[in-house]
């Protein structure tokens, strides 16, 4: 799942998810401009093919590149 809430994904329960940019463009940030964000929204979309290929055992964020490495939910 690609989301801007995020951690409302997470503690719902979707196994992998994605920190999208907003809610009203959640792939993209148009204010960045045609070309950077096409880069922005690509790099959130190789986010999303690399956590589908990603096993894992818990709730699990994704971050696009250039951004944290994944970080997994802490169970409450």
């Amino acid at each position: 799942m690609i989301s801007a809430l995020y951690s409302l994904a997470l503690t719902t329960g979707a196994p992998r998810v994605v920190r999208g940019s907003r809610i009203e463009h959640v792939c993209g940030n148009p204010a960045l401009g045609p070309e950077k964000d096409a880069e922005y929204g690509r790099r959130i979309i190789r986010a999303a093919l690399e956590a589908l290929q990603t096993p894992v055992a818990k709730p699990t964020l994704f971050e696009p590149a250039g951004q944290p490495a994944k970080v997994e939910a802490h169970a409450s």
